[in-house]
């Protein structure tokens, strides 16, 4: 998603504010980790180079540094200085940073509220795509509830000739808190009893039992899809010698009055897509997971997710590397809009990685399958 064309001054600033914004270390710790020395390498250049006018839009963003006019205020500042002996340094940054920054030209942060009407469309005949959402929201009604509303949402408007597609929407917790909302929205509800920590590979699995079209797709309960997004992913896995794809390099993680902005313009005004142009929001670059469309067989082949990772972080990656093992994996270049909500734990009470014991690539599913819905309950 980001533009290799993008100007300097955009580009200093993007740096100046990825170095600043607090959200940008919660987003992902691994990504900002490898990214963070590569921010401070421009950031410092950038703060002994600005002078006059342009030092004080730096400071004002250092005050403020979520504040797009404060943001664009640099860049107006930068564009009329000449930046040139800076531009190696952005160069070099930006081929090793993984988590990058984008403000829209129209973006506005006073976003209106947002009342969600769920609704569902039925598509007679066969399902050509089984698509599967883990899901989990303690605070019953909360961000993480109304994301997937909106993604349900956004299913349901798929284009009208388009291929038949079953939702199936796995909660797991201590108790189905969800049940009566969700169900009349979605082809099969599955409550999958599990307290304690989220468990997304195993909840995965046990939707996917309920999978019987060609392709698989495993969607997370926070993605605002397009239009077109079923027919654009059957047709590419259909038509290709690939055995899964990420339809997606760049996944755009917005803020909360972008995801508001998002939330109306595509499930209320009824817009085919959402443009970026609008949005603001940070992009992590090629993430494991959000959206894996996988040929069934193929899945099934590598025994589904790894049903040992707990918590944040890992298990994504795990079955990527399963998956292209088995056949290749391949990338697209579409838009993935990640709604915002809280951000989990990211490691254990005393630091360390929730999943750091496990081996990777080491999955062997135990001997009665994958995906036993009642591998938890007490």
């Amino acid at each position: 998603m980001p533009d290799t064309t993008t100007p300097l001054a955009e580009r200093l600033t993007a740096h100046a504010v990825l170095v600043r914004d607090p959200a940008v270390p919660g987003i992902a710790a691994d990504y900002w980790e490898a990214s963070e020395p590569h921010y401070r390498t421009v950031d410092g250049l950038l703060s002994g180079f600005v002078t006059g006018d342009a030092a004080a839009a730096y400071k004002a963003l250092c005050a403020d540094p979520t504040s797009p006019s404060a943001q664009r205020e640099l860049t107006r500042q930068l564009r009329a200085a000449d930046c040139s002996p800076l531009a190696a340094a952005v160069a070099e940054a930006d081929r090793h940073i993984w988590i990058d920054y984008h403000l829209g030209a129209d973006h506005d942060p006073a976003a209106p509220a947002v009342s969600l009407v769920p609704r569902t469309t039925a598509r007679p005949g066969p399902a050509a795509a089984d698509i599967v959402i883990p899901f989990r929201d303690r605070e019953g009604g909360g961000l993480r509830t109304r994301n997937l509303l909106a993604c349900l949402t956004a299913l349901a408007d798929q284009e009208p000739d388009g291929p038949a597609h079953r939702v199936t929407v796995v909660e797991t917790d201590d108790r189905p808190r969800s049940r009566e909302l969700l169900e009349p929205l979605v082809d099969a509800y599955v409550f999958a009893e599990k307290p304690g920590l989220f468990n997304k590979s195993w909840a995965v699995n046990v939707g996917s039992r309920q999978a019987d079209s060609p392709w698989l797709c495993i969607l997370d309960a926070d993605i605002l899809v397009d239009r077109s997004f079923v027919r654009r992913n059957v047709e590419r896995l259909a038509g290709g010698t690939h055995g899964t794809h990420l339809p997606f390099r760049w996944s755009l993680s917005l803020d909360e009055p972008s995801s508001l902005y998002a939330l109306r313009a595509r499930t209320v005004l009824g817009a085919a897509e959402v443009s970026a142009s609008a949005l603001r929001g940070l992009l992590l670059r090629e993430p494991p997971g959000g959206c894996v469309w996988v040929r069934n067989d193929v899945f099934r082949q590598v025994g589904g997710f790894d049903e040992r990772f707990e918590g944040w972080g890992g298990e994504d990656d795990d079955v990527v590397a399963r998956l292209g093992a088995a056949a290749p994996v391949v990338r697209y270049e579409d838009t993935l809009l990640h709604l915002d909500h809280p951000r989990p734990a990211m490691t254990r009470d005393d630091g360390a990685p929730f999943n750091a014991h496990i081996k990777p690539l080491s999955w062997a599913p135990p001997e009665g399958g994958y995906g036993d819905p009642y591998a938890y309950r007490q």
